[in-house]
């Protein structure tokens, strides 16, 4: 952490500018300059390029901004990336509990804690880790990781001989029209894909700040509406082509509309759901939400297949 950027608030441009002139080698990577009080507690941020232009006898207090965010000595590292997201900050100040200022996290600091969040974020998206100190492939035992990734897998395979068990359910549906096994692994896999949109939007808006569900599943509500619509009328256009059999596109067409839908809304509510009960959401955009979605495509495919054929 970088500390040599602060100055008094009465302290004059000129001073340091000529200060940033004398220890140009030394000077932290940063766009701004901070201003502390006599308690060096921080109570502005200059802007470099404010200061370079002001005039040389002015204060910093009559040109510093008082309106800024801050991270605390005990804020987590996932704060300084949300920061730098939602500010386009480059460098971060850091202050102690009482205010007192105690550096910077620079642009080269930050970048790092990005790129160290979005692997985490990977890792549990894909139902690796539960928290950051889970996961260090220098540290963690061959033993170790297969406890911590077998049971998500062992959870695909129960969630796949159910969806197996889903299908022959339907297998008279099959008997009367064999071309909709040919559309399974479509239908299926459309709907993974957008429910896996949703909850990778969902869960990376819900490290960095809290999200109003309603107003998100609205929202994307109204951009898989359109996503839906797109695909459904794409399918139905060469089931129809191709098989040139009028009942069976209008089957294929609902089925994806319907079930591009329904990811829409099992993506927002898992993460939801596992975060309501402090729980890390982000375990829920892996396996368990695929299976529940796969499961889900089938039994709207073969609803509305049974409905439209008997």
């Amino acid at each position: 952490m970088k500390t040599n950027l602060y100055f008094g608030r009465r302290e004059k441009v000129s001073h340091v500018l000529k200060t940033i002139r004398e220890d140009r080698k030394d000077w932290p990577n940063s766009e701004n300059i901070f201003v502390v009080n006599s308690d060096k507690k921080l109570i502005g941020i200059i802007d470099f390029n404010k200061l370079v232009n002001s005039k040389p006898d002015a204060r910093l207090e009559e040109i510093m901004s008082r309106k800024f965010e801050a991270i605390t000595d005990h804020s987590h590292q996932y704060h300084v990336a949300r920061l730098a997201i939602k500010r386009g900050a480059e460098t971060i100040p850091v202050i102690d509990q009482q205010g007192v200022f105690l550096g910077i996290i620079d642009a080269g600091q930050t970048l790092k804690i990005l790129h160290e969040e979005h692997i985490e974020d990977l890792m549990r998206f894909s139902g690796i880790m539960a928290n950051e100190a889970e996961f260090d492939t220098a540290k963690i035992s061959s033993q170790k990781m297969v406890i911590q990734r077998l049971p998500w897998l062992i959870l695909g395979l129960l969630g796949g001989i159910f969806a197996t068990k889903v299908v022959s359910l339907f297998d008279h549906t099959l008997e009367k029209e064999l071309s909709l096994a040919f559309f399974i692994p479509v239908i299926v896999y459309i709907n993974a894909a957008v429910g896996a949109q949703t909850q990778t939007i969902l869960v990376r808006s819900l490290s960095f700040e809290k999200v109003d569900i309603k107003r998100f599943l609205f929202k994307e509500l109204r951009v898989v509406l359109i996503m839906g619509f797109v695909l459904s009328i794409s399918i139905t256009a060469f089931a129809f082509l191709w098989l040139k059999e009028g009942s069976i596109a209008p089957i294929i067409g609902l089925s994806m509309f319907a079930g591009v839908l329904s990811s829409a809304v099992v993506g927002t509510l898992i993460p939801t759901a596992l975060s309501h009960f402090k729980k890390d959401p982000a375990i829920g955009t892996g396996p368990f939400a695929t299976v529940i979605q796969d499961i889900l495509s089938l039994v709207i495919y073969f609803t509305i297949a049974n409905l439209l054929l008997f």
